[in-house]
């Protein structure tokens, strides 16, 4: 019996032993400063709370003109992983490696970072010496774009200059030509020639992805770059958003109006703008249709409307809708993935990109 009792005894020892050390949720907060492709880094700001809650706040260094500040719940598994539960399973900065004092953040597929960027994606408890929440005011530029391996990045202000940065190189700037666009596509091209270098920029109507930092942007973007000092173009590829009013400068599918929907799935009209030129296009639901535009702050006035004029079985809805747009005023203002327009007597809601 004392013989059974002590070999008990030593294999509760030896289980203990070999049990894998619980590891606490860490608290506190955490800092760091993530590669960015066009700003100096990315200053990333997590807070831990003791109810297993958390906000962060992200601000692109030179660039952000707000502070993203996001805020929800955590799971925290005995392996030291910390998951931002409430976001998307792909979104980045939601998988964490608790190791020592420090939290590691893992990518999209919930690894580590490896290479020589790994180091960047480590979070301490002290805040790092080029950390900073500062901002900047408005920016002035139209479009932004951006790639990484290499880093580099492309600023358009289409009333004055077009400005690509490489990490590492010559900054290239030129003035802005017309936008060269092939019928049927959904491509715009921009190329201009200074004594100090060339440019020639595609924007593509296409969602792209930030390889590094995860984030989506609505179009993919393609740069041909050459220096005065060069005889060859490089080619960089990379995606990028429109600002300000700009965002306006996309396809635009309608929703409803006054809040009903009145044509069929496959016959839904849509406005695609093109503030460059102050003209729009389209298709009523029918017929294509183009015509002028005017913008001033939130406001934008519709010109003449210009229609094919074929025939079609909803022709009456088709006329209700051009009714809504030929010599008319509206404000405007972007809700999510919707853009709203609004004059005294009607709502016009309009959602981004081609009925599916």
């Amino acid at each position: 019996m004392k013989k059974a009792f002590y070999f008990y005894l030593l294999f509760l020892m030896v289980a203990i032993g070999c049990s894998p050390e619980k590891v606490d949720m860490p608290k506190g907060t955490f800092y760091g400063v993530l590669p960015c492709a066009d700003c100096p880094g990315i200053s990333y700001e997590l807070q831990i709370n003791p109810d297993s809650t958390y906000t962060e706040k992200v601000v692109y260094q030179e660039r952000s003109e707000e502070i993203l500040s996001h805020g929800g719940n955590i799971v925290f598994a005995n392996k030291g992983i910390l998951t931002l539960s409430d976001k998307y399973e792909r979104e980045s900065m939601r998988k964490f490696k608790f190791e020592g004092d420090s939290l590691i953040m893992l990518d999209n597929s919930g690894k580590e970072v490896s290479g020589r960027l790994a180091q960047y994606y480590v979070l301490h408890k002290s805040m790092p010496d080029n950390f900073s929440l500062d901002l900047v005011k408005k920016s002035t530029f139209d479009f932004r774009g951006r790639g990484n391996e290499p880093f580099w990045s492309l600023e358009i202000d289409f009333g004055k200059k077009m400005v690509f940065k490489p990490m590492e190189g010559e900054t290239v700037m030129t003035p802005v030509s017309e936008a060269i666009r092939t019928p049927d596509t959904n491509v715009l091209r921009y190329q201009a020639e200074t004594e100090n270098g060339s440019l020639q920029v595609t924007i593509f109507r296409k969602k792209g992805q930030d390889t590094l930092s995860g984030e989506e942007f609505g179009h993919e973007v393609k740069v041909w770059v050459k220096t005065g000092k060069e005889e060859e173009f490089q080619e960089y590829a990379g995606c990028g958003d429109y600002l300000g009013d700009f965002r306006l400068n996309n396809l635009w599918t309608l929703e409803s109006i006054n809040w009903e929907n009145l044509v069929e799935k496959s016959k839904v009209p849509y406005l695609e703008f093109e503030l460059q030129n102050s003209r729009f296009n389209g298709f009523g639901g029918c017929n294509r249709i183009n015509g002028d535009i005017f913008l001033e702050g939130n406001s934008i006035a519709f010109g003449k409307i210009i229609s094919t004029k074929m025939a079609c079985p909803n022709l009456e809805k088709e006329h209700v809708f051009l009714e809504q747009i030929s010599e008319r005023e509206y404000s405007f203002t972007f809700e999510g993935e919707n853009l709203v327009m609004i004059n005294e007597q009607d709502t016009l809601i309009f959602r981004k990109g081609m009925e599916k």
